[in-house]
């Protein structure tokens, strides 16, 4: 007999919050049909429909809406007792989000020592763009997620963590000057940029005084880095992302006189959210990591 449980109940509220099966899915580490099959379960169960489909998106209904009311509070007093209980048995589960440069080269070097320090915490980690990040945190999905974009939202509370180089990369082998005198020189290059919603995007297109149109996107920073190795595309790619092909010989830096440009890493949460004890502990070793 179908039951009305935790675990529907959280992927219904995802999907309600992310407007989006996919994106759920996504964020769940779930496969898309799962995640439909469930929605089925719960308005089979329910004997209603709960969302409008829509082209673009999803809509609740009047009783999703009521469902979402009481589902959200259902949740949160399950992640309380799951948080009390995990303190008696001495054992935690640490879920974040983070945006893919930070998942796939400071990330690793920072849970390295933060579980020398804390051994019992198992952790989960979810890897995507800056916006999907954000998206989590605002749906509770992880109330921890570390961004490269500049966030400004009324709903989440962002603090600075890390300062990064975004620098402009070439192969070795490419016969550009390894440095130019302005960003007008630049027009005589084609260009790989990460995608739309990108963090590392966002801030080269903010920092830029003339308009690139990239020649091609790809949505991972390691993957333009060898693309650029093996071709005479230029790309601006995060000074953690490239440094070791530099050092390497694979990649040089182009310096532009012009042109620098530094950002920062924030932690973000959503706002008056009651952090667990594990992520109190994350978070704050995170404000510290540069004395470490």
């Amino acid at each position: 007999m179908e039951v009305l449980d935790y675990h529907k109940l959280r992927i219904f509220k995802a999907v309600a919050d992310l407007k989006s099966f996919s994106k759920a899915a996504h964020m769940l580490f779930l496969s898309q049909p799962t995640v439909t099959l469930q929605i089925k379960k719960i308005e089979n169960y329910l004997g209603m429909t709960l969302f409008r489909r829509h082209k673009s998106n999803l809509e609740l209904t009047e009783e999703g809406k009521v469902l979402y009311q009481f589902a959200s509070k259902i949740i949160e007093d399950y992640m309380n007792m799951e948080e009390n209980l995990k303190n008696v048995k001495k054992t935690s589960v640490l879920y974040i989000g983070c945006s893919s440069t930070i998942g796939d080269y400071l990330l690793p070097k920072i849970i390295t020592k933060f579980l020398s320090e804390n051994p019992e915490v198992s952790i989960k980690i979810f890897i995507g763009n800056s916006k999907e990040v954000e998206d989590g945190v605002l749906s509770k999905i992880f109330n921890i997620g570390l961004v490269e974009d500049n966030i400004i939202s009324n709903k989440l509370d962002v603090s600075e963590f890390y300062e990064d180089e975004i620098i402009l990369i070439a192969s070795k082998n490419n016969s550009i000057s390894e440095y130019l005198k302005t960003q007008n020189e630049l027009k005589n290059y084609k260009f790989i940029f990460r995608e739309l919603g990108s963090g590392t995007r966002n801030i080269v297109e903010q920092s830029l005084k003339i308009k690139i149109t990239p020649s091609m996107e790809v949505s991972s920073s390691k993957a333009i880095a060898k693309i650029v190795q093996n071709s005479d595309y230029l790309a601006f790619v995060s000074k953690l992302v490239a440094e070791d092909l530099i050092n390497d010989g694979y990649l040089k830096k182009i310096e532009v006189d012009d042109l620098k440009i530094t950002r920062k890493f924030s932690i973000i949460t959503q706002k008056n959210i009651r952090l667990s004890s594990v992520e109190n502990r994350f978070y704050r070793f995170l404000k510290n990591i540069n004395q470490r």
